[in-house]
């Protein structure tokens, strides 16, 4: 085996412990760090000389070119002969605070001739790499070279200069002057290589705008940094974080006050805890609690950081749960009744286990038990009521049952407020309150009706009952409306598809067309058993229904000609194909009613519920069927509803059409809370939503890095976690070698995301200047992508909150400020008027971005704007009109 190492470098060092001589095997055995690759092991073959033999000349060669290596704080030259050589060699860059290192293979590759015309120099590849990008750098070698009478030409892949002489050829010891003089001038230069961590993100920080000019260079290299330039500027740059670290050092040891907000239910949860375990783990801590939910941590800096670490992890601990159905009416009249979340809290009788927050637009529910939420959130449903009734010749009795009515409440809230009665401007009267007390307000309304018109029939509940126990969310209500070609109106409703009139309803059925649960079962049950009895027909003379098929059986009850069962996809057994199955399943229903020429359908979201796919997969996919199909002329079919019973769903169909049919004639409607506004046919569409960046269906998305490590932040965490192990290998790919602090890097065709690329972007950590380097870093990246996007015909991305995770650690608002601001530039800078949806996603578990992002809107009062944003805890919208 010893045969196959023919090619021995060697290298001298005092006295190598084993292990150090295991960590340079290691390292002469790693291409990209030590440019080598199969080798031998370490020998020592002479006082204090080593060897290392490598089984292919072209490694051992690469080693040889590379001007010093490192290995942990061991640094060192190789050179390709036992001997040292004796010639004067030609001395390349060093270390800071040592020696300048001179190695035979930085020498000329030959002897220069007598002429002394031309000289290699082998340099180290950050040093040509600085002189070729620098301008200045460049123009001041080419100026020093000249007053020697050279000139040099630099080959950065190759790592050589080639310097030749403008002098007529003279004797050899003006050739040896002449290279001694060119030597020199390489002296002047100075690579440090940086493996001290605290140092290398120190020296990344301090990358001001002195990194735009010539004077300093700092390259990333994989866990270290190298600072490229003049030995004088580099060993100031260095002092000065030198500097700066002792200083911060210093100031670790004194007492500092950090404050974190929890939230107050969050702090109520975990409060008792975090008293105890901090005071017995960290005694030089002080933890405090202040208003509004934040804690104030007192004590020396590096405690702080560990006691805030704990924080953390038990933060992520903590399970927060948005109660649903829980509608703005219901809300003020758990605010009028127990005034604040404690006063809930005690009426829920919940302990210490579970925190009730009460906010403006939502209640949220907080414990470290997934039951206990499960437990208070039922409570609360079951002992909450909202109806809303119909009442027949409102305008004639109005104050009559308004009379009747107040009585019984004032009757009701003696002592505890617990119900409350709205009236509508039309004939509309909504009862609200505790479960008990609204039941009976019901029933006095219905007798109201009766005793008023003596004719039972005269009820209307939610515009279809007779009962008075109707749910608000009943009313099919029209949230948008938009024309396609040919007049084929398109419409966006919220209700319950049992009651929507139409010549065909879609059912969302299985394969066994068993309707057994969800929209399935609530059709089957309204329209009768004829529905599931001619199902079992067909199912027993044809098989199985496949999936992206339809077919058809009577509607029985409901409001239809006849009931349509159209198959979606089901996760677990799609492959990854949902959308383009699910298109084909409404097709196929379009197509059926379109052959037996019926004049209008409803469909529900198909797919959404027990199948498993996402809301916005799913509204995608439908609307982009309904789109093709509308795209077609000489239809029967002049309306197409598009319709659901669920707030998320509906306002996930309404975005997917203001993305897909925008362009196309819309028609106002007051928009569903939750959903995007009506957008205009072209420009920037801003859109902020809650979600995650690895399921956002667009055409890129972006994913912040610390330095060049894609995996440095949770969104390339939450990217690797979808795409696998071939995320770091095509971004390696992708990046090459060029690639530095705030270039992004296009990774395309990820399998498992919807996206269709990935956006990587190097950034650097927050330096606490507001128009520091981080900020510049972040703002070129921005605009970077953007201006890419528009250029490869990009239509849509999604930005998340880029840096404002603990990788990074920008504060929400200045996040917040630049990524508006810079949206905003790129929309007036813009020449074209193709649209473009940027949007910006805020992950679920934040939240305090979602209010950041708002107020910081609202203060920058920037030109272009339209005021329009919903104010919702889903999504929220800007416009742009680049007219």
């Amino acid at each position: 085996m010893a045969d196959d190492y023919q090619y021995p470098v060697y290298f001298e060092c005092d006295r190598l412990p084993e292990e150090q001589i295991r960590k340079i095997e290691k390292y002469f055995r790693i291409h990209r760090k030590s440019n080598g690759g199969d080798c031998g092991p370490v020998r020592n073959v002479g006082h204090k000389t080593y060897s290392v033999a490598f089984k292919h000349q072209k490694d051992q060669q690469a080693v040889l070119k590379k001007s010093e290596h490192v290995v942990n704080d061991l640094v060192f030259t190789v050179r390709d002969s036992l001997e040292p050589c004796t010639s004067s060699p030609v001395t390349t860059t060093s270390r800071e605070g040592t020696a300048p290192v001179q190695s035979p293979q930085s020498s000329p590759t030959s002897t220069p001739p007598l002429s002394g015309e031309e000289c290699e120099l082998q340099l180290d590849s950050y040093l040509l790499r600085y002189l070729k990008e620098c301008p200045k750098a460049e123009k001041d070698l080419e100026r020093e070279l000249a007053s020697l009478a050279c000139s040099a030409k630099i080959y950065p892949m190759e790592g050589k200069v080639l310097v030749r002489s403008l002098d007529r050829a003279g004797a050899v010891d003006e050739g040896r002057s002449w290279k001694a003089k060119v030597d020199k001038v390489f002296e002047g230069y100075l690579c440090h290589y940086e493996l001290d961590p605290q140092k290398v993100k120190a020296l990344f920080q301090s990358c001001s705008s002195r990194q735009t000019t010539d004077e300093v260079k700092v390259y990333s290299e994989v866990g270290m940094a190298v600072v490229v330039g003049e030995c004088s500027q580099v060993k100031a740059r260095v002092k000065d974080v030198m500097d700066l670290l002792e200083s911060t050092k210093q100031r670790s040891g004194e007492k500092q006050t950090s404050l974190r907000r929890l939230g107050e239910a969050k702090l109520r949860l975990l409060w008792k805890e975090i008293e105890q375990s901090l005071g017995r783990d960290y005694p030089g801590v002080e933890v405090t609690q202040r208003d509004a939910g934040q804690l104030a941590i007192e004590g020396p800096v590096e405690e702080i950081l560990k006691a805030g670490n704990w924080i953390s992890e038990k933060e992520n601990l903590v399970l927060k749960r948005k109660v649903s159905d829980m509608s703005p009416l219901v809300l003020a009249f758990l605010r009028k009744a127990y005034g604040d979340s404690a006063g809930l809290s005690d009426f829920l009788g919940v302990d210490d286990e579970v925190e009730v927050e009460l906010r403006d637009t939502d209640l949220r529910l907080f414990s470290l038990s997934a039951d206990k939420l499960d437990n208070t959130e039922k409570k609360l449903k079951e002992e909450l009521r909202e109806i809303k009734i119909e009442v027949p010749n409102f305008s004639v009795v109005a104050s009559e049952l308004r009379e009747k009515l107040e009585s019984k409440t004032n009757e009701m809230n003696q002592g505890q407020y617990r119900a409350e009665v709205m009236f509508g401007s039309d004939s509309m009267v909504c009862l609200l309150g505790h479960a008990e007390e609204v039941e009976e307000l019901s029933k006095a309304v219905t007798q109201f009706i009766l005793d008023q018109s003596s004719v039972e029939s005269a009820v209307h509940v939610s515009g279809a009952q007779k009962s008075a126990s109707s749910s608000l969310s009943e009313l099919n209500t029209t949230v948008a409306s938009y024309i396609l070609c040919d007049e084929l109106q398109v419409l966006v409703c919220r209700g319950d598809i049992t009651k929507q009139e139409a010549d065909a309803l879609v059912n969302a059925a299985n394969e066994d067309l068993d309707h057994c649960g969800g929209v399935a079962a609530a059709l089957s049950k309204a329209g009768g058993p004829e529905i599931q009895s001619e199902s079992n027909s067909l199912v027993k003379c044809n098989g199985k229904i496949p999936v992206g098929e339809a077919v058809v059986t009577t509607g029985g009850n409901l409001n239809c000609k006849i009931l349509l069962h159209a198959v979606g996809p089901v996760v677990e057994k799609s492959g990854g194909k949902e959308r383009m199955l699910l298109e084909k399943t409404i097709h196929s229903a379009l197509n059926l009613s379109e052959t037996m020429e019926f004049r209008s359908i409803a469909i529900p979201c198909i797919g959404s519920g027990a199948s498993g796919v996402p809301v916005n997969v799913c509204s995608e996919a439908i609307v982009t069927a309904v789109k093709e199909f509308g795209s077609q002329r000489g239809r029967s079919l002049s309306r197409i509803i598009l319709i659901d019973n669920s707030e998320e769903v509906v306002g996930a169909m309404h975005v997917a059409c203001e993305r897909l049919l925008r362009g196309i004639s819309i028609e106002n409607h007051e928009p569903l809370r939750g959903a995007t506004a009506g957008a205009p046919g072209d420009g920037v569409h801003l859109e902020i939503i809650q979600g995650t960046i690895e399921t956002q269906q667009v055409d890129a998305v972006v994913s912040p890095m610390v330095g060049l490590d894609p995996l440095s932040t949770r969104v390339g965490n939450s990217l690797s976690n979808v795409v696998g192990s071939q995320l770091t290998g095509r971004f390696r790919k992708e990046a090459g070698h060029e690639t530095q602090i705030g270039d992004t890097v296009l990774v395309e065709g990820l399998p498992g995301l919807p996206s269709n690329a990935v956006f990587f972007l190097g950034l650097i950590p927050w330096d606490d200047d507001q128009d520091g380097t981080a900020v510049q870093v972040l703002r070129l990246g921005i605009n970077n992508i953007l201006t890419s996007c528009e250029s490869r015909g990009f239509t849509s991305v999604a930005f998340p909150v880029l840096g404002a995770g603990i990788a990074l650690n920008f504060p929400d608002s200045v996040v917040a400020r630049i990524l508006l601001e810079e949206v905003h530039v790129f929309k007036q800078t813009r020449d074209s008027r193709t649209p473009l949806l940027v949007r910006i996603v805020i992950h679920p578990s934040d939240e305090e971005s979602s209010e950041v992002f708002e107020s910081v809107q609202k203060a920058s009062q920037l030109t272009g704007f339209k005021n329009h944003v919903h104010q919702t805890d889903q999504v929220k919208s800007e416009y742009f009109d680049t007219s």
